[in-house]
């Protein structure tokens, strides 16, 4: 007789943690509606408001920067466009889930993921994904259950960040761009900061483009040939597209043989011959149509923004004139695209800078120093390469002078091998920990 009691101190014991951690996540006023992830659950709204046609672009980030929507719906009178690019780290998955039910007879949806392992495979970061889903908790209806240990994973530190936001009485404050209001009203980035290509090196070469046969997961390419089958009973049609690539990133996993050796005479042309493979290899394994020549989504450095992945504005421009022709290619529509699209902008490059080293934070500066304590980074650096602090023992403090966290370039291994803090400005603390790089390693960034 006594256990009963015991056992209920027991089950209580456990409950009540949990309890408090699903009052603080759901119970709490929505915190990142200002945040870039804050975008989702209206971009999920404005699907679901869209009765007539629709086009739909569905994929991370590349689609938010890539695609001008006004433009195709110009092109494309009867129907309305919804850019639903978000995040590669969000997954491709879920981005697919929340927009089927949405999906009705006559749409149009095009997957324009990144090429990399998140956006094609199962995988979802949990942290974004409650962060997109804060305030619009009946999204989670539309996502498939096998996704919620990576969400539930997430919700105890998701919950103690929304109720420190709550005691403080603050928000979130996101930087000048990867943040709410930089979308339009369709779901595109539509910016003016987003003017030429900022990274140093034209390119990042802490994220290359492999265009590997290991992609896309055996598991994934299943789930889009399903997904395939089921919106066709609906009367739609899905297609996948490439989305834009920086041409100096681009590596491969295959061979490039279908090029032929002749063809491989420098860097655009291996590029190209790596696109070329991917392609067939897609279609090899796809049983839904691929739009266009892959080599048209491998573009200049010129283009791009801050990434391997994000255009800048002239970009856009570019970009979304050859995705209008390749889908009137694709019903047999003959109509000239008569778009202007501006000059390619200058990029940043090297040539442009004043000192080399006073822009790149190279790993062979402090990587293996076992007695360095503290760093200070100048505004001045623009790039720190992933592993920079690998090996530095006794480092304790990385001191961050930039106030604007989106005109530095990082990696997903900028903190391997230090127990290291980031410390920051206290007036852009958020700002680095909502900002699309930074974010990954918020749990690890302080005020000075």
């Amino acid at each position: 007789m006594k256990r009963k009691p015991f056992l209920l101190l027991i089950c209580l014991a456990l409950l009540l943690p949990l309890l408090f951690v699903g009052i603080c996540a759901i119970g709490l006023p929505a915190k990142y509606d200002a945040t870039y992830m804050g975008e989702l659950k209206y971009k999920c709204g404005r699907l679901a408001s869209v009765r007539g046609p629709k086009i739909i672009l569905v994929g991370g980030s590349s689609a938010a920067f890539g695609a001008d929507s006004p433009l195709i719906e110009k092109e494309f009178p009867d129907y309305e466009v919804v850019n639903f690019g978000m995040y590669a780290a969000l997954g491709s998955r879920m981005m697919l889930d929340l927009a089927q039910r949405s999906i009705g007879e006559g749409d149009i949806v095009i997957f324009m993921p990144e090429i990399n392992d998140q956006t094609l495979s199962d995988f979802t970061d949990g942290t974004y994904a409650l962060q997109g889903l804060d305030g619009a908790w009946e999204l989670l209806r539309q996502i498939r259950p096998d996704l919620y240990p990576s969400i539930l994973g997430a919700l105890p530190a998701f919950a103690m960040e929304k109720l420190h936001y709550q005691l403080a009485k603050t928000l979130p404050e996101p930087g000048p761009l990867y943040r709410r209001d930089s979308f339009n009203e369709y779901g595109d980035i539509d910016s003016e900061i987003v003017s030429q290509n900022i990274m140093p090196e034209e390119y990042d070469p802490d994220l290359p483009v492999v265009m590997s046969d290991e992609l896309p997961t055996e598991e994934f390419s299943d789930y889009l040939n399903n997904y395939a089958r089921k919106l066709s009973k609906k009367g739609a049609s899905f297609y996948y597209h490439f989305c834009p690539v920086n041409k100096l990133s681009v590596t491969g996993g295959t061979s490039a043989s279908s090029a032929g050796s002749e063809m491989i005479t420098n860097t655009h042309s291996l590029s190209e011959a790596y696109a070329q493979d991917f392609y067939a290899h897609l279609d090899k394994i796809l049983d839904f149509p691929i739009l266009g020549d892959p080599r048209d989504a491998v573009m200049e450095a010129g283009w791009f923004y801050d990434t391997n992945f994000h255009l800048n504005r002239a970009g856009r421009t570019f970009f979304t004139r050859q995705l209008i022709r390749d889908l009137k290619a694709q019903f047999g529509d003959t109509s000239l695209t008569e778009i202007d699209v501006p000059a390619m902008p200058r990029t940043l490059a090297f040539t442009q800078m004043s000192d080399e080293e006073d822009t790149v934070l190279r790993r062979s500066t402090y990587a293996g120093n076992t007695e360095i304590t503290q760093i200070t980074i100048p505004e001045s650096v623009r790039r720190i390469e992933d592993g920079a602090f690998d090996g530095c023992n006794s480092l304790a403090a990385i001191y961050l002078e930039a106030w604007d966290p989106s005109q530095i370039l990082v990696g997903q291994h900028l903190l391997d091998g230090t127990d290291a803090d980031l410390f920051v400005p206290a007036e852009a603390l958020s700002a680095y920990r909502t900002d699309y790089r930074f974010s990954q390693y918020a749990d690890r960034i302080q005020a000075r």
